[in-house]
This record gives structure tokens, sequence and C-alpha cells, in this order.
């Protein structure tokens, strides 16, 4: 099983964080939204971004706590994240499409769906 971050942003941006918190994900950067859009993510509408402050702002200070700090904002922050488990012959397994930045599926049952993936 091989686990990949793609991030929106510029190369130095994903070396910079993957190198710092996850040093051992191979990191890839996209500099549009094109490959957001293909696995059918889509763009918060101005609404749902101003509504979603309460859940990031709780999301924000649980990181504060944990010594993380948000610094520049790189790509579109209006971009929704997503987390999908795909095996070796390109389906989707196990699919997240997060409410609000920082709507991140639990470790757990990520752990739970990749384990159902048969090894190669």
């Amino acid at each position: 099983m091989q686990v990949v971050n793609i991030g929106l942003g510029e190369a130095k941006h994903a070396e910079r964080y993957c190198g710092k918190l996850a040093p051992s994900l191979p990191c890839y950067a996209a500099t549009s939204n094109d490959p957001y859009t293909a696995w059918g993510l889509r763009r918060a509408t101005v609404g749902e971004f101003i509504g979603s402050g309460l859940q990031m702002m709780g999301k924000t200070f649980k990181a504060m706590r944990e010594g993380h700090q948000q610094t520049e904002t790189t790509g579109d922050a209006q971009m929704m994240p997503g987390t999908f488990i795909v095996d070796r012959q390109g389906i989707v397994r196990y699919a997240y499409y997060s409410a609000y930045a920082g709507d991140d599926p639990e470790i757990a049952v990520l752990v739970t769906a990749a384990r159902t993936l048969t090894p190669t």
C-alpha cells in the first residue's frame, strides 16, 4: 500500500509540509483545482465558507495547542478537501468529502478501510 498527500500550492509548500509533518510520505502539489474537481471535490460557497467558521475555529485552536500554526494560505482557500483510499486497480474503496477545512476522517476509520485492501 502506498500513501500519498496531494495539496494545493507549489512544490515548495508540499516539501515544507511533508518534510515537517509527514517525512515518510510522498507529497505532491497541484497549482490548480483540477485534481480536486477530478475527484468530485468542489469549492465552498461563500455562505458555507463563512458558516463553517465555528468548526474551523475549534480545529484551529486544537492545532495551536498541539504546536501547529497556520502561516500563509496557498492555493484556493475555498477548495474543499477530501480523503480517498484507492486500490491498485484504481477503484476508490473509501471516499470522504470534508464539510469544511479541517474536517478529516478519524485515523481509525482510515486504517480500518485500508485493511480491507488485498495486499499484492
